[in-house]
């Protein structure tokens, strides 16, 4: 019985092999990463809280306001209490640069893409630290 003829034969130049199916787009990638979209959402929601939160303390707060302080625990930078919104600000910038990077990284390393949101994400907590610390927690 004769060899059944294959396919391709094995010496067949490339151009006639099957096309390989197209790689997803790169928001097609991004729509599927849940661990990601979770991360950014906690980010934001971290954000958009403490820009809550200093609303409804602005009021309360003193003015001006101490927002820096050296070694020794006193303050060496104090502003108008209508600074302390450039914690918040700050977190955002954070927020959009490392979201916009990640967006990059994904397409070739998803691990980068997640430490720049984990790293968002902790300069969050780091400024809710730091509000805390200036304002008062109540």
């Amino acid at each position: 019985m004769p060899p059944l003829p294959s396919e391709f034969p094995p010496d067949a130049p490339e151009s006639l092999a099957a096309p390989a199916p197209p790689a997803p787009s790169a928001f097609a990638r991004l729509r599927r990463d849940r661990a990601l979209q979770g991360l950014l959402a906690l980010t934001l929601a971290a954000n958009l809280a403490l820009f809550g939160y200093l609303a409804l303390r602005f009021a309360a707060l003193p003015d001006p306001l101490p927002l820096h302080f050296d070694a020794t625990g006193l303050p060496d930078r104090i502003e108008a209490k209508s600074k302390i919104f450039g914690l918040p600000m700050i977190g955002l910038v954070v927020l959009l640069l490392n979201t916009a990077l990640g967006i990059l990284a994904h397409r070739r390393e998803r691990a980068a893409t997640l430490l720049l949101a984990v790293s968002a994400l902790l300069t969050q907590v780091l400024l809710w630290l730091a509000t805390i610390s200036i304002g008062g927690l109540f």
